[in-house]
């Protein structure tokens, strides 16, 4: 689809290139969240965090880089009601995910951290499909990784508490490489879970399942992907045998993007080696660059 295409088709059926922006932020900071910095009381807002730092100088002793210090400092003026509801980190699976909140934007929002470790690159690379249910096959290291010690059961009784409390909040699911295969599974678990709107954002994602897996995701009604992918980012391409992409495709080029609203319209070699073949493209913070150079709204 050209540009002129997908700017035609943005007001009606398009995330907004704003909220992808706030999104890949949180994205990007649950890779320190935990580690270098840590809110530790659950009632205080990322803004009055924020503003202590500032006041007691302490914003340089975090263990941020200067674009990551940017970025909180943005996540703090645009969502100054925002909070960490819940935290998990779970040492065996290596599984980090965060639960936010904003009530302002009556928005909750799921937040898996990418590859870091051996571990995660050993769930990574685990290609044999594992039966979710009704012939719908699913990378078994995504799967497991998920599910193991009791990682999804924490996180979905987390999310039904807020929504509980918030019924009317939208709910968001979001992550980047490994992160986003595993935002990508579990949104599809929650939307047969909630009533809610499920809207899952992922950055930089390999495929999770195979035909039945896409068919049925698209087929959720209260479901919707956006997969932001660089242009020839690796590890979009993998796993290639019997695997595909699900959603709708925003693609980041240097000084342009394209959008395709159904994947169908990819040439048979897009996300392939042929042409996803770049390491470099798969970083996070690139990803950011590349989102900030291309504005769709």
């Amino acid at each position: 689809m050209s540009k002129n295409e997908s700017e035609s088709m943005i007001a009606s059926n398009m995330i907004s290139h704003d909220d992808v922006v706030e999104l890949l932020r949180i994205t990007i900071l649950v890779y320190n969240y935990g580690k270098t910095f840590t809110i530790e009381d659950e009632n205080e807002t990322i803004e009055t965090f924020v503003n202590k730092l500032i006041k007691n100088g302490t914003t340089d002793k975090i263990g941020l880089s200067d674009t990551r210090k940017s970025i909180l400092l943005d996540v703090a003026k645009n969502t100054p009601s925002g909070k960490v509801h819940t935290f998990i980190s779970n040492t065996e699976s290596d599984v980090q995910v965060g639960v936010t909140i904003n009530k302002t934007d009556k928005r909750i929002c799921v937040v898996f951290r990418g590859s870091e470790s051996t571990k995660d690159w050993f769930y990574d690379l685990k290609i044999k499909k594992h039966n979710l249910k009704d012939g719908i096959w699913v990378h078994s290291g995504f799967y497991q990784q998920l599910y193991e010690n009791g990682v999804y059961d924490k996180l979905l009784a987390s999310v039904k508490q807020i929504v509980g409390e918030h019924p009317d909040f939208s709910l968001y699911v979001t992550g980047h490489s490994l992160g986003a295969a595993l935002a990508t599974l579990c949104g599809f678990m929650f939307s047969q879970e909630f009533k809610n709107q499920i809207t899952v954002v992922s950055f930089a994602s390999p495929r999770v399942g195979d035909a039945e897996w896409k068919s049925a995701f698209e087929k959720q009604h209260n479901l919707v992907h956006y997969r932001i992918a660089n242009n020839r980012d690796i590890v979009t391409a993998f796993p290639m045998y019997k695997y595909h992409h699900v959603g709708k495709t925003i693609r980041l080029f240097e000084n342009s993007y394209s959008i395709f609203v159904d994947n169908s319209k990819f040439s048979w070699y897009d996300f392939t080696l042929l042409q996803c073949w770049r390491i470099g493209d798969h970083d996070c913070d690139f990803y950011y660059k590349r989102l900030l150079q291309n504005k769709w709204d």
